[in-house]
């Protein structure tokens, strides 16, 4: 069976981002062959949340194991944070730009670090297992800011407007956040239909 890509966009400020990535990774484990899944994740920064917004995911989120602490809504420069995800998936492939993202949306929504300050992402990245000495360099140049550019380019193309926002086989597409079920039903058609 060919691998089914799952493309998902999010926004390392976006705490709904965050429940999509958690969701969709439970989805991918109950689904019919979760080896034959791959999920890459790109960036599409957007407008930080509204404080009754994020009181309201960090009830939501509750049940998908994901403690929001934070009160008021971040509002970081994503850039650099996600360059470090882009970083991730080509050092590392899928698995290790999900570390990555797992690790700066902890530090976002649980310990409330400023992920536009470079110490701060030097050190979280080296947590997450990306190599120092590359960490350093992307974060002193401009590396990865095309794959950035492209994740925002692909968005506009597929006409995806907010986050989170799941692509199942470059084809069928799941505004969210999405229910488990929901994403996991996507994810079987997609098995499916590309058996």
């Amino acid at each position: 069976m060919a691998e089914l890509v799952l493309d998902l966009w999010g926004d390392v400020r976006d705490p709904w981002s965050h429940v999509a990535k958690r969701r969709v990774e439970a989805a991918v484990a109950a689904s019919a062959h979760p080896h034959d899944v791959v999920l890459r994740h790109h960036a599409l920064p957007g407008a930080p949340i509204s404080p009754e917004a994020l009181e309201e995911v960090s009830v939501a989120a509750r049940p998908d194991g994901i403690d929001i602490e934070v009160t008021s809504p971040p509002d970081p420069d994503p850039t650099d944070a996600h360059r470090l995800v882009a970083l991730a998936l080509a050092l590392g492939g899928p698995a290790l730009q999900g570390a990555m993202l797992e690790r700066l949306y902890a530090a976002v929504f649980t310990e409330a670090l400023d992920v536009g300050d470079t110490k701060v992402l030097q050190r979280l990245a080296a947590e997450a297992g990306l190599d120092e000495r590359r960490v350093a360099a992307v974060l002193a140049s401009s590396d990865h800011a095309a794959d950035l550019a492209s994740d925002e380019a692909a968005a506009r193309e597929l006409g995806i407007a907010a986050t989170p926002y799941l692509v199942v086989d470059h084809r069928l597409g799941l505004g969210g956040p999405a229910s488990i079920e929901d994403y996991l039903t996507l994810i079987d058609k997609g098995l499916r239909e590309g058996a």
